[in-house]
């Protein structure tokens, strides 16, 4: 990747990061097509209810539909050690893309930093831009929508399918209602393979 290549692709994935709606100039799935995937290792630790635990959980992300106005992302992943579906999401390509599972684009979200980092995933190193965002969600009960307020980190790399994500850290409280008792939440995400066209 040349340096002005680098830089540019810095500059885009700081503006989607901020939830600029610069989907009119580029948007992280403007270019995906049917059958990309990436597949994570996800960790989540409940510190409130330690039984709620998830470790090297496989979870992956498929573009099964290419619309002239976004594109649908389902969602698997492994329980019992067989890949199961757990629906998917419709990504506007005239609004913010938010990478993160339960942050909404009604959320209010702050940039604390903004770097260049490198990720290294199957022996091939990522160049990526890692964003560290405060995240204030709260609970809705109109819009089905949990509470999530802490801090999520974000590597995005524009050379990996799917919108671009290559890992999270989040901390945060979760909240399935306005009544019921907040869990803290420490959670991963790490990108372990991917794939452009040929999802089976």
């Amino acid at each position: 990747m040349t340096k002005t290549r680098s830089l540019t692709a810095l500059v885009v994935l700081t503006l989607i990061a901020l939830g600029f709606a610069y989907a009119t100039v580029v948007h992280p799935l403007a270019k995906a097509s049917a059958g990309d995937w990436v597949q994570f290792t996800v960790n989540l630790k409940n510190e409130t209810e330690p039984l709620l635990n998830v470790k090297d959980q496989q979870r992956w992300r498929v573009v099964s539909t290419v619309l002239d106005t976004g594109v649908r992302v389902d969602n698997y992943f492994t329980i019992a050690g067989s890949r199961t579906g757990m629906g998917g999401s419709l990504y506007y390509f005239n609004k913010p893309y938010e990478p993160v599972t339960d942050i909404s684009l009604d959320a209010k979200i702050e940039v604390v930093s903004t770097t260049p980092d490198t990720v290294t995933i199957k022996g091939k190193a990522l160049a990526c831009t890692k964003v560290v965002r405060k995240v204030t969600q709260p609970v809705s009960a109109a819009t089905f929508q949990p509470g999530w307020n802490g801090t999520s980190a974000i590597w995005l790399c524009p050379d990996v399918p799917v919108g671009g994500l290559v890992k999270v850290e989040n901390r945060y409280q979760s909240q399935l209602t306005a009544d019921s008792k907040a869990n803290m939440i420490v959670e991963t995400w790490l990108l372990t393979d991917s794939g452009f066209k040929n999802w089976k």
